[in-house]
């Protein structure tokens, strides 16, 4: 399956405060973290950080309030793209793993994040299946991947395990799969709220806010040398890509020669680039612009997947675009000998 870089500094974490509960009891989190000795990690929930520990001998422990709610909690180490996240359950966790390889940590104590662990197993094993299998175009091995997906939230609508799960494969699904899945948790239970229930609704009504033939959403960024560069005052008079990516994504670096190529195809005839990048680090970013002949406007906050113009157009993968004429977006995440013929129908118009 195509690489998907899943915009995930909003994943995960929530919205509501937690609530102690009146006899303010905790429990443990427990975190065993080989070479990150001395590091500081951070303890995070509902997108703000609880607690803080130096790290000695492999360990540290957050002496944790119990939550009247059973969402995600997520740990966070400088040089890592976005938290590690985790279910408690309210109970002690211990966390397992190597400050070099996040994605590969094991979690201990929680049934709820058992059950996480098994579904991403499965959906691993099916991936790797279909990767093996010669006979099988991409765009059908996506969706099965995605029907896994799918049928696993519609089959367990009240598990917070599966409203993550949805979230977490959001990028899959189109705005109108996304409404179905949701309607079906809240046919289940009304009262649900839960903070990756809301986040996926909301982010269901970004992502329609930006579809094509809805008006583009403006913003301002700083370039390289700190010069704000404002959309609509470079998109005016002319058909403008905003082109989401980052020197880090393979994804995006893979699709470069094909923007470059529309660039250079169609630049004197009123096309224009805006790229928009979700590094963090400065230096790989304007290494990756020079070496992949990216000749065009470039912008950048360096906040990686909190990029603000990424959250307005609800990207939650990499790379992505939008093609923008009057004002108005014409056309969504084109790719290849797709972006040359549009390009070529609108400035044909």
């Amino acid at each position: 399956m195509k690489t998907k870089l899943i915009l995930l500094a909003a994943l995960a974490l929530g919205l509501f405060a937690c609530t102690p509960k009146p006899e303010t009891k905790t429990f443990k989190v427990n975190v065993n973290l080989a070479n990150a000795n001395g590091k500081t990690i951070y303890l995070q929930k509902d997108g703000q950080v609880l607690d803080s520990a130096v790290i000695e001998n492999w360990d540290a422990v957050f002496n944790t309030p119990v939550c009247d709610d059973n969402e995600m909690y997520g740990i966070m180490l400088q040089g890592w793209r976005r938290p590690f996240s985790f279910f408690t359950d309210n109970v002690d966790v211990t966390l397992e793993g190597d400050a070099q390889n996040p994605n590969a940590i094991l979690v201990k104590g929680s049934e709820s994040q058992a059950r996480l662990d098994a579904f991403t197993n499965s959906y691993n094993d099916l991936e790797a299946k279909l990767e093996a299998d010669t006979t099988m175009s991409q765009a059908d091995k996506d969706e099965i991947l995605k029907m896994h997906c799918f049928d696993y939230v519609w089959e367990n609508p009240t598990d917070p395990v599966a409203h993550y799960v949805m979230y977490r494969y959001k990028w899959a699904f189109g705005s109108c799969e996304l409404r179905t899945m949701i309607d079906n948790i809240h046919h289940a239970d009304s009262t649900l709220n839960n903070a990756n229930l809301k986040l996926a609704e909301e982010y269901v009504e970004k992502q329609e806010r930006v579809q094509a033939g809805q008006p583009m959403i403006d913003f301002t960024q700083n370039d390289a040398e700190g010069n704000p560069i404002t959309l609509s005052q470079l998109a005016q008079g002319k058909l403008l890509l905003i082109d989401f990516w980052a020197s880090w994504c393979p994804d995006c670096r893979k699709e470069n020669p094909n923007v470059v190529a529309a660039y250079q195809k169609y630049h004197d005839q009123g096309f224009d680039i805006l790229g928009v990048s979700f590094d963090t680090n400065k230096e790989a970013w304007l290494a990756a612009i020079e070496k992949d002949g990216l000749t065009w406007t470039h912008v950048s906050d360096l906040q990686g997947w909190g990029n603000a113009a990424g959250a307005l157009y609800a990207i939650a993968f990499i790379p992505q675009n939008a093609l923008i004429k009057d004002g108005m977006i014409v056309a969504r995440n084109l790719e290849g000998e797709a972006l040359l013929k549009e390009i070529e129908r609108v400035l044909g118009e």
